[in-house]
């Protein structure tokens, strides 16, 4: 039997929208999918003949592991994967960072589709769109929300005022149950979402454990609220209605598909995208992508998914 085995060490959301690519490759053979450790259980969810390899170590573990398999596609293309896969017949990713540059410094271009490129390092054919098993579904009769609270990059994070009046809103008008999740270094800013809403059904849940918990959480819900972060790309490949606020960052960074059903962000802020990740300053000086939220906008831009 062939086997391929397909690299994507990090992050969050390249683990995801890789899991197109590794659907792929199993229609031809078995698939060993190297990630790093915490990243296991969103292999684990991807359909077909995959088999999940933690990696824990450095250049020397993955060439271990690369021994027996057919073929590598390298989807970090890093230093350490390309010491690793010397002499090996390799399929590697390759990004255009000029054209990244180009983006940030307001060009009128865009970086193609990351899920699409990686698909084209294996194949010109099939489908690139990332897809994770889903396991449940909501709970009928009862709107469940769930909202990304705070985040790695805090210029890209949703403010926390806007995510307390968007709490207040769904339960309010839809009588939803609402979720604050995210990071456990985000628990203590969405335990102040909380207080400030003021609503027994406004429920903090950031941190309550890892990758594999926040996967069960998020297929639980109606409709996930996020920034343009790595729950927003489990949402999308579970099937599950999310609406991606973006702020610093824009689509056309390659991570989401150009116009794709289930964006908001503040109109005419020329000098987004300001950072590849988000950044923690606004280089302007006004955060104009944040302050200018207005989080009705936002609500009803949300409803529209889900009516």
């Amino acid at each position: 039997m062939v086997r391929n085995l397909l690299v994507r060490l990090h992050s969050l959301g390249d683990v995801v929208l890789a899991s197109g690519t590794a659907v792929e490759m199993a229609r031809s053979g078995s698939v060993g999918f190297a990630c790093r450790e915490v990243y296991k259980p969103i292999v684990e969810r991807i359909p077909g003949n995959i088999e999940v390899i933690p990696v824990t170590g450095g250049w020397r573990e993955l060439r271990g592991i690369s021994a027996g398999f057919s073929t590598v596609v390298d989807l970090q293309n890093n230093f350490t994967t390309r010491l690793a896969f010397a002499g090996k017949n390799v399929k590697r990713f390759k990004f255009d960072r000029s054209l990244r540059r180009k983006v940030l410094r307001g060009a009128d271009v865009c970086v193609p589709w990351r899920a699409g490129e990686y698909l084209k390092t294996w194949s010109d054919q099939g489908s690139p769109s990332p897809v994770l098993r889903r396991y449940q579904t909501p709970l009928e009769n009862r709107l469940t929300v769930g909202i990304v609270a705070g985040g790695r990059w805090p210029m890209k994070a949703i403010p926390a005022g806007v995510t307390a009046e968007l709490a207040r809103l769904f339960c309010d008008t839809q009588g939803a149950d609402v979720f604050l999740i995210g990071d456990s270094e985000d628990s203590s800013l969405a335990e102040h979402i909380v207080e400030d809403c003021g609503y027994r059904n406004v429920k903090n849940v950031a941190g309550e454990g890892g990758i594999a918990r926040l996967i069960s959480r998020i297929e639980g819900f109606d409709l996930l609220v996020s920034p343009d972060s790595g729950p927003a790309h489990i949402a999308s490949a579970l099937g599950v209605p999310v609406l991606v606020v973006f702020t610093s960052t824009s689509p056309a960074l390659g991570f989401w598909q150009q116009n794709f059903k289930g964006s908001f962000m503040v109109d005419s802020v020329p000098c987004r995208p300001c950072h590849r990740h988000g950044g923690k300053n606004c280089p302007a000086g006004d955060q104009q992508c944040r302050r200018l939220i207005v989080p009705r906008e936002v609500f009803e831009e949300a409803m529209c998914l889900i009516r």
